[in-house]
């Protein structure tokens, strides 16, 4: 049986982007690769089309759109433009079917994305430059969107692929299994044992929370849990096995979350402390420089990103390379320290931590600490911090500050 498709995007160019370029290089030539049609609109065929403003008839915008985006089996939604309409459609998209809906966007757009919902939905990010898109790059994405739509068409999975209809799913089967309260009750239970380095205990709980609950937010916790036990016991073993973990649970490389790549970074770096494996350095280096792109919370991925620039000492002899990572550095530090974050609204424990995120951003700009031996005190007898905020604020300070050390010799 054949399958129905509509597309939300807009037409022309908008923005300085040319949507009919992405509408007939990409999107057309994938539809008709996977022989999907219009939806059926009209019962006259020739009145039906992908594109609302294709759709023949003097029926009004809002009914086409509304009934195409409940009845097509399929929907294909570029927001590279950000366009109001556009983000309405995909919304209403997502609260009238569970699936099958598919996101692109314009790579250059990706600093821009700030929709907290579509942040642990897979997109296809892809190189538009402007009027038209480089010939590799069309074909590249259209081996996306091809596996995309036949994952859609053929895929017997019905387990939803949106935000709402997620949510409303596991709103259900909690109310069939569980009392209201007991997940949170889980997490804060769980998240106690993590603060006060009782690792084991954590893993316990946050497996009952992803048995409960499979979301990315869940997973992330399991996997952090899982990477301080095998930190602790320096098992490079363990930390693969909780990178495949990830990987086979979140489509990593298509994600807006700065908190997944923080999560995989910092399990990569930790791969590289133990194997002295450079592969796993630059892996480190790519994700806490992806994060840092949507960073919204407390400098983690900024930070971490600079920090990790400077241990390249521990990779290369170059000194040419070992000069342009330094100031490769400082010059990003400057920029990040600046960066504008609704600090207000964060918690004690992210305001702790965007604090000294940013005083070791100010370190790395001015080749050292002012105060180190103050900033070591004061976290070490800071009551209000817990176990783990201290163990990890001290153990990143002490780190940050013998790599400043180590290349400030090198490079003068």
């Amino acid at each position: 049986m054949e399958k129905s498709c509509f597309v939300i995007m807009g037409y022309g160019i908008k923005n300085g982007i040319n949507l009919d370029t992405t509408y007939e290089e990409i999107i057309k030539p994938c539809i008709n690769t996977n022989h999907l049609v219009p939806f059926r609109l009209y019962d006259e065929d020739r009145f039906n089309a992908f594109r609302c403003d294709e759709i023949s008839g003097s029926t009004s915008i809002d009914f086409k759109f509304v009934t195409c985006l409940n009845g097509a089996d399929i929907v294909i939604a570029d927001i590279s433009t950000m366009n109001v309409n556009a983000i309405y459609e995909l919304g209403a998209r997502h609260a009238l079917k569970p699936r099958s809906t598919i996101l692109l966007c314009s790579k250059d757009k990706e600093k821009e994305f700030k929709f907290f919902d579509l942040t642990y939905v897979p997109i296809i990010f892809y190189n538009h430059q402007g009027l038209h898109i480089d010939a590799c790059e069309i074909k590249r994405v259209q081996n996306d969107l091809n596996k995309f739509i036949d994952f859609a068409v053929n895929s017997d999975t019905d387990m939803p692929d949106n935000p709402i209809s997620r949510a409303l799913n596991e709103r259900n089967i909690y109310k069939e299994i569980i009392p209201d309260k007991s997940l949170y009750a889980i997490y804060k239970q769980g998240k106690e044992f993590l603060d006060n380095n009782e690792y084991e205990s954590a893993l316990d709980m946050f497996n009952s929370l992803v048995e409960l609950e499979e979301s990315v937010e869940n997973i992330l916790l399991y996997a952090l849990a899982k990477y301080k036990i095998a930190e602790h016991d320096n098992s490079e073993k363990s930390l693969i096995d909780i990178l495949n973990y990830l990987k086979e649970r979140i489509d990593i490389d298509n994600s807006t979350s700065e908190e997944i790549y923080g999560r995989v970074a910092a399990i990569c770096l930790r791969l590289f402390n133990i194997s002295g494996d450079k592969i796993y350095y630059y892996e480190a280096l790519k994700y806490y420089m992806k994060g840092a792109g949507f960073c919204k919370k407390n400098l983690y991925c900024p930070r971490n990103y600079c920090a990790l620039l400077l241990r390249i000492c521990e990779v290369t002899d170059d000194i040419n390379i070992i000069n342009e990572y330094y100031y490769t550095a400082k010059h990003h530090a400057k920029i990040y320290v600046h960066m504008p974050l609704e600090v207000s609204t964060l918690s004690f424990e992210e305001r702790i931590y965007y604090r000294y995120n940013k005083i070791d951003l100010d370190a790395i700009i001015n080749d050292g600490y002012t105060d180190y031996d103050n900033i070591i005190s004061q976290i070490s007898t800071n009551v209000e911090i817990s176990l783990l905020q201290k163990d990890t604020l001290l153990q990143g300070i002490k780190s940050l500050n013998g790599s400043l050390i180590r290349i400030c010799n090198v490079v003068r």
